[in-house]
Formats: C-alpha cells, structure tokens, sequence
C-alpha cells in the first residue's frame, strides 16, 4: 500500500507532477489556473512553497552549503574582532537559525508590491499571493539545483539562480496579467527590487531586539 501510495504521488499525470511541469514550462497559467478554481489538478501553492524551501534548507545545509549567503544576504567586516562584527555574527545566528519563517513571511509584501505594479489588472492581494507562492516555489527549486554548484562557486550559484527567477518571474507575471515582456520585465525588477529592500528591513527588525 505504501509502494502504491508513493507512485501515485509521484505519478505523471498526480497534482505534484502536474504542478512541477506547469511551473516549469507555463508559471504564470499554472497561477491563473488555481485563482480560477481548477485547484484539484495542482498542488496548494501555500504547501508547495513550504515544502521547497524546507528541502532548500535540508540540502544547502546537507552539503555545507551557508543558506543565508545562498540567499543573498551577507555580513563582512573589516574588523573581526569589533563589537560591529560580534553584533554581525549574532544577527547572522538569528536569521540563520529563522531564515524558513523569515523568507517566508517576506512573501506577502512582494504580493503587496506586485498588486501595487499591476493596478490595472482585476486580480486581488490574495491572488496575487497565489502567483508569488508558486514563483517562490520555483526559486526554491532551482535553488536545491543549483546548490552543488553553490558548494563550490557559491557567487556564481547565487548570480545564476537570480537570474534564472527573474526570468521566470517575467514569464509568469506576462502569463498571469496578460501584459507584454517589456511591461513585465519593468515591473518585476522594481518588484524584487523593493522586496529585497523590504525583506532586509523586516530582516533587521525582527534580528535586532534578540541580540542587543
């Protein structure tokens, strides 16, 4: 029963794979579809985001791999010995030891950021929620592909991973608001540009008070 239970998940034609393809070759129709009401085909986009980022965090950590600087986020100093750099380290354990709630709670202002850079589409903040979890979900995925790279060349990993979700956020924004590539492409680097602002500050404040 067990076998049997596995190979459905895994199955073809199951919600899962269906979900991964859809996110694979189609990212935008895939959100659109769900908002829709077609949900039973394809995996909750709630579930699926936790699940990635928990197997990012699994993997990165498996081969030695820093998360946070896999993330994107640093914390160099000059001065290792300096109370800056002791405070560094302590804000660095924080986010280190919360970074699976932290990158997800970042998620509903980059829905808020798109809903604010689309204003003409009809869709609401909480469909748009849908559209960034299965974008997340797929940087996630790539993430753990790219995390044998990153064990080695951790830069160009990141650099390779960035560059890969923005596009993929381009096709998926196009596909969802039914806008052009260079409308898209516009609004979406504004778009992750403020929510990396927005994250790094939620970040800190959040960090700060557990270790003064």
């Amino acid at each position: 029963m067990l076998l049997d239970a596995l190979a459905n998940f895994v199955n073809w034609d199951s919600a899962l794979m269906m979900t991964l393809r859809g996110l694979f070759t189609r990212p935008g129709d895939v959100a659109r579809e769900y908002v829709r009401g077609r949900r039973k085909r394809y995996v909750s986009p709630a579930r699926l985001c936790l699940i990635t980022l928990a197997l990012w965090l699994v993997v990165t950590r498996w081969l030695g791999v820093d998360p946070l600087e896999a993330a994107g986020f640093r914390f160099d100093s000059d001065d290792p010995g300096s109370r800056a750099a002791q405070t560094a380290a302590e804000i660095r354990a924080f986010l280190g030891a919360h970074l699976d709630l932290l990158l997800y709670l970042a998620l509903p202002l980059k829905a808020w950021l798109t809903k604010r850079l689309f204003p003409r589409t009809d869709d609401n903040l909480a469909e748009c929620f849908v559209l960034v979890l299965f974008v997340a979900s797929f940087g996630f995925l790539i993430g753990i592909l790219l995390t044998p790279l990153a064990a080695f060349e951790p830069r160009a990993a990141m650099t390779l991973r960035q560059l890969i979700g923005f596009i993929w956020a381009i096709w998926a924004a196009r596909e969802f608001f039914g806008v052009g590539w260079i409308s898209a492409a516009l609004r979406m680097a504004v778009v992750i540009a403020l929510h990396m602002l927005g994250a790094a500050l939620l970040f800190g404040l959040l960090a700060i008070p557990f270790v003064l």
